[in-house]
């Protein structure tokens, strides 16, 4: 008798993985900059990226940050003299094509394969 699998893919990706932020004024704003929760990212997503793209990240990278609609944005992320990351530059495109507020939680993972950022 023929035995069955399961060959249901899933996108799902392992929690402690994963970084959530609750949205604030100076995300949101004209500044165009979200800033990354720096304990969660050096623990999270440092480890998973390229060594090339962590030593220039004081000099800024350009990183694709994909939502679950698969639309992609191309974005600047910065570590900052203070210690913390940010997402610049054209991080105001994507509260806007999402509708993100105040107060919304955003919940970003990295694909080391693909390097991206995925956000929900």
């Amino acid at each position: 008798m023929a035995e069955k699998i399961n060959l249901e893919l899933s996108l799902q990706t392992t929690p402690s993985r994963m970084i959530k932020k609750k949205l604030v004024s100076s995300d949101i704003d004209l500044n165009n900059k979200l800033r990354l929760p720096r304990r969660e990212f050096e623990k999270f997503i440092i480890p998973q990226m390229e060594w090339g793209l962590v030593e220039n990240l004081e000099k800024s990278v350009e990183v694709i940050v994909r939502d679950v609609n698969g639309t992609d944005y191309h974005v600047t992320l910065m570590k900052y003299q203070s210690g913390d990351y940010f997402f610049v530059d054209t991080w105001n495109d994507i509260v806007k094509a999402k509708g993100f507020k105040l107060g919304d939680q955003i919940t970003l993972t990295w694909d080391k394969d693909a390097e991206i950022f995925y956000i929900m």
